[in-house]
């Protein structure tokens, strides 16, 4: 599966599904003067960083797109 392909899989579709983490207050404090930087919520970035991770490993998905 391509990257195109792969990104379209992960980020299309209705949202429904949560995941729920814990973090300390310093890394929440740190989000969200990042957010604020970028102009973006802490949930955007989040998803982000987990789709940039998903495509460094892309290859475990490739039997899956066949």
């Amino acid at each position: 599966m391509d990257e195109s392909e792969l990104r379209k899989r992960v980020l299309g579709g209705k949202k429904t599904e949560r995941l729920v983490f814990a973090v300390t207050p310093e890394m929440k404090t740190a989000m969200e003067k990042v957010a604020e930087e970028e102009c973006a919520s802490v949930s955007a970035i989040l998803t982000a960083l987990a789709t940039e991770k998903v495509l460094e490993h892309r290859a475990l998905f490739a039997k899956e797109g066949e």
